[in-house]
């Protein structure tokens, strides 16, 4: 079982998910992950997001393992904000990453990490800028991962962009 799980996290770095914010800015490019052995994964990649959503969906509990399955649901729904479901949906990864007993403690961190950035990204197009702060963070701690590390320099910018805008349209 062990060697399953590592062999669908193998390849997540394969599929890394550039995620144009348009919500916040046409400039700003996060990364999502998502595992590449999840059906309806290649579909979400693609952009071809309700497909990969009806194919994951439909997909017996034995074809997609529930990690793996919980990721794309949080990358699919945050790609087409719909965040009422990808918030429980990045939220679960999280803690799927986090409790998982069939991975080692270095397997569960970068797991972790890469739920965070997921959830970081969504929280930073649904304009929750405190959270999205605190995972792209927690994230960067667990790895230092080119993933991770650019998504939380990403927010950092746009982050002083913003600060910077804000103080400013205050000043008389």
């Amino acid at each position: 079982m062990k060697a399953s799980l590592l062999s669908s996290l193998k390849p997540v770095a394969a599929l890394l998910l550039a995620c144009f914010a348009g919500v916040v800015s046409a400039s700003d490019h996060y990364q999502m992950a998502i595992v590449q052995a999840t059906p309806g994964a290649a579909d979400i990649q693609n952009g071809a997001i309700e497909q990969g959503l009806l194919e994951l969906n439909s997909a017996s509990r034995a074809k997609a393992d529930l990690f793996g399955k919980t990721m794309a649901l949080c990358v699919a729904n945050t790609r087409l904000a719909e965040y009422e479901s990808a918030t429980p949906a990045c939220n679960r990864a999280v803690h799927l990453a986090r409790t998982n007993a069939l991975a080692s403690s270095a397997e569960r961190r970068e797991m972790q990490a890469l739920a965070l950035t997921n959830r970081g990204v969504m929280h930073w197009v649904s304009l929750d800028v405190a959270k999205a702060q605190q995972d792209f963070q927690r994230a960067a701690k667990l790895s230092d991962s080119k993933l991770v590390q650019n998504n939380l320099q990403q927010f950092e910018g746009r982050l002083e962009t913003l600060m910077a805008s804000a103080t400013a349209s205050t000043l008389p």
